[in-house]
């Protein structure tokens, strides 16, 4: 459903520069290239002292005299002479002699004896031991960051050490969402015997804030199809993607996927999966765009699981993001249960550890689509495919921890 969905979506993203500070969570328009290379001279990646290998004996010991020092941010004033060595502390610049000639092996302090202005070496030591050298992480004209990443803290950091105080990235998806139902409300209002508080809409602008997205918060519609058809083309003019729960079943106020129809198309409805079989995607029409829609089920767990692994890579893909499916890990399971063949399932189960401290994954005892504290208590997900019919105890399983997926 995923892919045929997304076969013909494009992001509408446009490019803004943002300051690096701010850049985390961002989605790069395009390339970055280094102009430097990094680290741009060679250094010490320890604090010791600095010699020419060839000094240094083949058997025994070797002592030398110490021939001043060099710190991180400071260049060696002089030529490094052979049959001395230098102090020299992590970070700092090698002494260079000529472009060709200078120490190339460097002893942690912690490995010699130091008397007064003498120092003794150990034997054993590798040439270019301790050398970090120019370009050996990056070097001018390299690409370190693809487009289409979402930036993370190391990403950050990679833009910071080539120099970069700006970064350009795109522009916040606009997703326009909101609930239906006459039987919620939403928290802080006086409730009726008959309602309940709206779960659902404050779940999703969470996730969608988690993915950077600018969130326009339509409330809550009630179960009219006039109003809501209005609502939804009043809000394709202003966003990129509208999201909504509940109205996509078969009862005669379910009329999100009516208005769907009405304004543009329906492209899929009733997935074989468990949670959220009701989910419709389709697209609206506006002047000449055609503007996604995402409708998911009522049910607050069967709303989590279907934003995960339904919307959300949708989300990515029309942020700009070229990585949308997260990783799943091979795990024992803890538990036995049997299913439907033909129907993907998703369990909420945690992480345990065994008698021999093996991790294995164990299913949380109640179904239920409406039981969202079995989301609260649980890691993450175990899917079980169409063929799965039955799991035993220390079956493989696919699991996915929602650390992959709720950041």
């Amino acid at each position: 459903a995923v892919a045929r969905f997304s076969e013909n979506i494009v992001s509408v993203c446009k490019p803004e520069e943002v300051e690096l500070a701010s850049a985390i969570g961002r989605i790069t328009f395009s390339d970055v290239i280094s102009s430097i290379d990094v680290p741009p001279h060679n250094n010490s990646a320890v604090d010791g002292f600095a010699v020419y290998h060839d000094d240094l004996n083949v058997s025994g010991s070797t002592t030398l005299p110490i021939r001043g020092r060099v710190v991180a941010g400071d260049n060696w004033i002089g030529n490094p002479e052979r049959g001395q060595a230098i102090q020299i502390f992590t970070g700092a610049p090698i002494p260079q002699k000529t472009k060709v000639l200078s120490p190339d092996t460097i002893f942690m302090i912690e490995d010699v004896v130091v008397d007064g202005d003498k120092i003794t070496l150990p034997e054993g030591q590798i040439k270019g031991a301790n050398i970090r050298m120019a370009g050996e992480d990056v070097k001018e004209g390299d690409t370190v960051i693809n487009y289409g990443k979402r930036l993370r803290p190391q990403d950050v950091g990679m833009l910071a050490a080539i120099g970069c105080s700006t970064v350009k990235v795109r522009a916040p998806l606009k997703v326009a969402i909101f609930s239906t139902g006459d039987e919620i409300c939403d928290p802080g209002e006086k409730i009726r015997s008959a309602q309940i508080f709206d779960i659902n809409r404050y779940s999703l602008m969470s996730l969608l804030k988690k993915l950077g997205c600018k969130v326009n918060d339509m409330g809550i519609l009630p179960d009219d199809k006039d109003a809501i058809r209005e609502s939804i083309r009043s809000a394709s003019r202003d966003n990129d993607l509208l999201l909504t729960s509940g109205g996509v079943s078969m009862g005669e106020e379910d009329h999100v996927r009516t208005a769907i129809n009405e304004l543009g198309k329906l492209h899929l409805w009733k997935l074989l999966i468990k949670p959220g079989r009701p989910i419709a995607l389709g697209h609206v029409n506006d002047d000449d765009r055609e503007v996604p829609v995402i409708a998911l089920p009522g049910n607050p767990v069967a709303v989590m699981v279907t934003f995960l692994r339904v919307a959300r890579p949708l989300v990515l893909l029309l942020s700009g993001s070229l990585d949308i499916y997260p990783n799943y890990f091979s795990v024992p399971s803890a538990f036995s249960v049997t299913k439907k063949k033909g129907r993907r399932e998703w369990l909420r189960a945690s992480l345990v550890r065994d008698k021999g401290n093996n991790l294995k994954v164990k299913k949380y005892p109640f179904d239920g689509s409406g039981i969202l504290s079995s989301m609260v208590s649980s890691d993450g997900l175990v899917e079980l495919s169409e063929d799965i019919v039955k799991v035993s105890e220390g079956d493989l399983v696919d699991f996915l921890p929602f650390s992959e997926v709720l950041n």
